[in-house]
């Protein structure tokens, strides 16, 4: 509760106009954490209602464009396993966004990777 009432507040200090540059947040999870996906137990429970709680937060930042947990089968260390499309004032905001993902504080990863800007195409 204090962990998501800090993140809360360093994201409402994020969230307003000057969030303009955009970038994936990349989640890489380990074989036992994706395992907790189709766990039907209370463990796999909490697995899912972190994750929630992480994307409300950040729903709640306005910082989120998009996003999707992706179907894959890790079977040798870290496999990636979601993004989260984010905006943010600098490649340090974003990476403060990801710094709190539940990936982030496990065995797991996160890697923040700026769009291109390509003249012609929107990002």
């Amino acid at each position: 509760m204090i962990r998501t009432t800090l993140f809360g507040l360093a994201l409402s200090a994020l969230a307003g106009p000057a969030l303009a540059e955009p970038f994936t947040m990349f989640i890489y999870e380990t074989p036992e954490d994706i395992a907790l996906r189709s766990d039907r137990t209370e463990a796999g429970a909490a697995y899912w209602s972190v994750w929630a709680e992480y994307s409300a937060t950040l729903a709640a930042s306005g910082a989120v464009r998009g996003g999707a947990p992706l179907m894959i089968n890790a079977q040798d260390g870290a496999a990636l396993s979601g993004y989260f499309i984010l905006e943010a004032a600098s490649p340090a905001e974003a990476e403060a966004l990801a710094a709190s993902a539940p990936a982030a504080l496990r065995d797991g990863r996160v890697v923040v990777v700026p769009h291109l800007a390509v003249p012609g195409m929107s990002n």
